[in-house]
């Protein structure tokens, strides 16, 4: 089976997993939605916030490859570094559809601005350690610092992992580290003994000579759709558009990496 039909698959398991899903016991957050920042009606491009991470880079290919356009999805990337500063985006409105966490979108109370799900990408997840820490296995990390974003997929991992080798999650500190460049260099140098990374960052702290403790990949990211699109029948033709381009993407950048 070609890799790319299995990505596939794994977005759609991921799909069928957060429909069975719900926000129970999430935290309350007092939120206000605020002007819609997205370039008001005038604009007709579709702003989507991304991360730097390997999954969100097949949205980078469709743009600068020209797939996107060539489609006819006339598509614009907002790039921010922390999965926080993507809450603030949301809560702001600063674009129509947002790579988000299904964890911090339960945080938000209200449902007027609670965005929905359009498409479940799986991440894939490394736990790290700086080589010179003298940490070799996870139970290694008993009383150090794992840089992580909390209330996240990351987080969640991180806790199944120490309960599955019956430690108490409160033996492992979680530096809350919400910057992916700032968590990448923290590990590299030492200021925190180990992280949770994401692709490419991950392959470049092995790259390094640094220690691998553990890998997933995990469900419950993806992109999530502004409510303020709902009503919106333009938005809403674009938002289905983009669906088909970062599947198209996956499928070309897959193929081509295998060659």
């Amino acid at each position: 089976m070609p890799r790319y039909i299995k990505d596939f698959l794994a977005i759609y398991l991921c799909s069928s997993i957060l429909a069975f899903s719900s926000c129970t016991n999430a935290d309350d957050t007092s939120t206000r939605f605020g002007s819609d920042a997205t370039g008001g009606t005038d604009s007709l491009s579709l702003r989507v916030a991304v991360l730097p991470i390997k999954e969100c880079d097949i949205l980078r290919y469709a743009q600068e490859s020209g797939l996107a356009s060539g489609m006819g999805l006339d598509m614009t990337l907002v790039p921010y570094d922390a999965m926080m500063d993507m809450d603030t985006a949301v809560l702001s409105g600063m674009a129509h559809v947002y790579f988000e966490d299904s964890l911090r979108i339960c945080r938000i109370q209200a449902d007027s601005i609670r965005p929905s799900m359009l498409l479940p990408i799986p991440v894939g997840l490394k736990l790290l350690a700086n080589k010179d820490k003298g940490i070799e296995n996870i139970h290694g990390l008993k009383t150090n610092m794992v840089g992580l974003t909390r209330w996240s997929q990351l987080e969640k991992w991180m806790n199944s992992i120490i309960d599955s080798i019956g430690m108490e999650e409160m033996d492992v500190y979680h530096a809350q580290v919400n910057s992916l460049p700032i968590r990448f260099s923290m590990v590299k140098d030492g200021l925190i003994d180990a992280a949770i990374l994401p692709q490419p960052w991950a392959d470049s702290i092995i790259n390094l000579g640094h220690n691998t403790l553990g890998d997933t990949i995990v469900c419950g990211m993806g992109f999530f759709v502004s409510p303020v699109t709902q009503n919106d029948s333009i938005r809403q033709r674009q938002i289905s558009l983009l669906k088909k381009v970062y599947l198209e993407a996956l499928k070309q950048t897959t193929e081509t990496s295998t060659k």
